[in-house]
């Protein structure tokens, strides 16, 4: 009995795999068709600094525009982890922005490189949940959303921040 559980419990870990490996080796290659097959008709997909993306539709209209923004963004899976029909996986990216506009943003020309972490559930064959972890300070700062880190935009914004603060806690005590 012990040994049939431990079989299913391989062949589960062996199928998640598959379909992260297949996933991902769509995304690397920028096929969203590719990609789409591995995905669930109600996925659901939490990532920093996007939102929440629900549904094939919207997954496929984010994906798009992803590659459409950055059209030479490479993927490259860095390790993962398969657990019952969980997988983990941190992963590298880079890319240039010079494709169309991202989330409103519009292209800067900028590079980019981040590794990031990615959580995954997977059902049936179908990925249907994937929470996506990354530093998106770091993300806007390379593509010059952000001012650079310790650049003189930044000293000057902390600046004002401070002043900021310090007039807000005058401001109350006087009212107090």
């Amino acid at each position: 009995m012990a040994q049939a559980r431990g079989t299913r419990r391989r062949s589960q870990v062996a199928d998640v795999r598959a379909v992260i490996d297949n996933f991902y080796s769509a995304y690397a290659e920028r096929d969203v068709g590719r990609m789409m097959e591995w995905v669930s008709d109600d996925i659901v997909e939490q990532l920093s600094g996007i939102g929440l993306v629900r549904g094939r539709a919207d997954e496929r209209r984010f994906l798009r525009s992803l590659f459409e923004a950055f059209p030479d963004l490479e993927t490259t899976v860095i390790r993962q982890y398969v657990d019952g029909t969980t997988a983990s996986v941190e992963w590298y990216r880079c890319g240039t922005f010079t494709g169309r506009d991202f989330q409103g943003i519009p292209a800067t020309g900028r590079r980019f490189e981040l590794t990031g972490l990615a959580l995954i559930d997977v059902h049936d064959g179908r990925i249907t949940r994937i929470n996506g972890y990354y530093d998106t300070a770091e993300f806007a700062r390379a593509i010059g959303l952000l001012p650079t880190r310790d650049g003189r935009v930044e000293r000057w914004g902390i600046r004002l921040l401070r002043l900021t603060l310090a007039l807000r806690k005058r401001k109350i005590r006087s009212v107090v």
